[in-house]
């Protein structure tokens, strides 16, 4: 059997409570929640589940208990995903503090549940623009002031967490899936965490990693279906629509999707999202941009606040017309 402890601190001493009684733990994780795989006399005694340094038991040999059995609310800002679908939107890169704020008051306006915007850029060349880091985040935080919009960041180094206190959707970026020591330190900020699925991930390996983000403290995990890579080049990466339905057949993690990134180009952005929408995601995390021409990255794909505007329209229509998927149980054992 394997139990979650409740702090590192309490480790040792769950140990020597442990062998006092005869019984044999195996650390599996020595994360700030311990996972520590127990045998007392080939058996488990009930009165260990009720030891002060145990938080819960996780079945043995379930690769995924903490993403199915998960059964939280995720909140973000004023969304009710009864209601309406959850929205996140932004610039692809923080550029500009007047420009920032000006689009943040827009979207606002619009209703989104919360800003998006890149500080820390990863990009595949190293001569593309890299972000204003420290600079953007200031600017990010502002805006939130002013507005009151929830942030959603990326992190990209476990170097830069202490510049996130006061983000509050902590963004981990397809190219960071399975960068599990960054998981494991996201995690232990014991916030929530929108996870990308990586574009060569599987979705097994997709929930194995909201898994790691769930057992080192992550209290929910919005999971970001963003596109995977195939033989079709015609947009830049194919949005796995059909893996929304199988997510959701085995979690309550709410899923939503980016089709800005799967789309490369706007046009395209509108009919991804509303595909995602109907597969039964419940919300859209957009790249916006006052004048997307000049934007210093992802030019292509952003979506002027007019062109968004008429998304959201159409979005929420959509969505009201919808069953309530991803809110009910999961149908366990399908895949």
């Amino acid at each position: 059997m394997r139990l979650v402890l409740r702090s590192a601190k309490e480790l040792d001493k769950f140990l020597a409570r442990l062998e006092a009684i005869g019984g044999q733990g195996k650390v599996l994780a020595n994360g700030e929640r311990p996972l520590v795989e127990v045998a007392v006399n080939g058996h488990l005694p009930e009165a260990l589940l009720r030891w002060e340094e145990v938080e819960r038991v996780l079945p043995t040999g379930e690769e995924l208990p903490l993403v199915r059995s998960w059964s939280g609310t995720f909140q973000v800002g004023t969304w009710d995903p009864m209601q309406e679908p959850l929205l996140i939107a932004g610039p692809c890169s923080v550029e500009d503090r007047k420009a920032l704020l000006t689009l943040a008051r827009e979207l606002k306006a619009l209703g989104v549940q919360a800003l998006r915007g890149g500080a820390f850029k990863a990009r595949t060349s190293p001569y593309a623009f890299q972000g204003l880091g420290e600079k953007a985040l200031d600017w990010l935080l502002e805006a939130k002031a002013e507005t009151g919009l929830p942030l959603c960041v990326e992190v990209l180094s476990e170097q830069h967490l202490p510049l996130y206190e006061e983000v509050d959707l902590l963004q981990i970026g397809a190219r960071n899936m399975d960068h599990y020591w960054l998981l494991k330190e996201v995690a232990a900020l014991r916030k929530p965490v929108l996870l990308k699925r990586n574009p060569q991930a599987t979705v097994e390996e997709f929930l194995l990693a909201a898994e790691y983000l769930l057992l080192h403290g992550a209290p929910g995990v919005l999971l970001c279906e963003r596109g995977i890579r195939t033989f079709e080049r015609s947009l830049r990466y194919t949005l796995d629509v059909g893996a929304i339905p199988v997510i959701q057949a085995q979690t309550r993690l709410p899923v939503v999707v980016d089709p800005s990134h799967a789309a490369g180009r706007w046009p395209y952005v509108e009919p991804l999202a509303l595909a995602g929408l109907a597969a039964g995601a419940l919300g859209l995390l957009v790249e916006v941009h006052l004048d997307p021409v000049r934007a210093y990255s992802d030019a292509a794909q952003q979506l002027t606040v007019e062109q968004f505007a008429l998304l959201v329209e159409r979005a929420r229509l959509l969505y009201r017309t919808l069953p309530s998927r991803g809110l009910a149980e999961p149908l366990q054992g399908q895949s």
